[in-house]
């Protein structure tokens, strides 16, 4: 790459770091390509360079935040064969990082912008939740039919999701060996298609 091309992606990249700010703290409505041009202290045109609308420079930032929160999640699905040991460890991974700060910030920033704005959570849907899916359904057909793979993974995100829901409104948030035991019990609970391994916490 040379160096006006690696400029152009360093430019790029801090635009989409400084929107990512402002679409947090300000949510998507009151974030305009004018307010980000002026924090990030170039001319307008430089900006429009870059991103063609708002919705676009938005699309960037679910894909960065997205590509920060699978990270951790995926590593432990890409190219394995099915385990529930393995899928554990992704659970505990999915759910700590729904927790994270950042993951909070952007969870209520798309229900917040949803209904004045339906293109927000659809394209937060297509570029996030949807890619998590795909990534875990694919390891369970490692050892599942296609059936079964879909049903599971839909409960698992489901019950990952709304237990992340009830934690944010809790005035007493669980330790992480709490978080984890949630996770035991909800692959327990699951009546698992005959995978030829136990669901018994204790062989987890």
């Amino acid at each position: 790459m040379g160096k006006r091309e690696l400029n152009k992606v360093r430019k790029r990249e801090a635009i989409v770091e400084i929107a990512t700010q402002a679409f947090l703290e300000n949510g998507y409505a009151a974030t305009s390509m004018s307010a980000i041009a002026d924090t990030m202290g170039g001319s307008k045109a430089t900006l429009w360079a870059h991103f063609s609308s708002k919705e676009d420079l938005f699309a960037a930032v679910v894909d960065g935040l997205v590509d920060r929160f699978s990270e951790t999640v995926t590593e432990t699905l890409v190219s394995q064969t099915f385990s529930l040991p393995a899928m554990r460890r992704a659970c505990v991974r999915f759910l700590e990082a729904l927790l994270l700060p950042s993951s909070v910030q952007f969870f209520r920033l798309v229900v917040a912008a949803g209904e004045g704005f339906p293109e927000v959570g659809e394209m937060f849907h297509s570029r996030g939740p949807a890619k998590i899916r795909r990534c875990m359904r694919e390891f369970m057909e490692t050892r599942l039919c296609v059936e079964d793979a879909h049903r599971l993974t839909a409960l698992i995100v489901a019950a990952l999701n709304g237990y992340r829901a009830d934690i944010l409104m809790r005035p007493d948030k669980p330790t992480r060996v709490e978080r984890e035991r949630f996770v035991d019990d909800l692959i327990s609970a699951i009546s698992w298609p005959d995978v030829g391994v136990s669901s018994a916490p204790d062989t987890l």
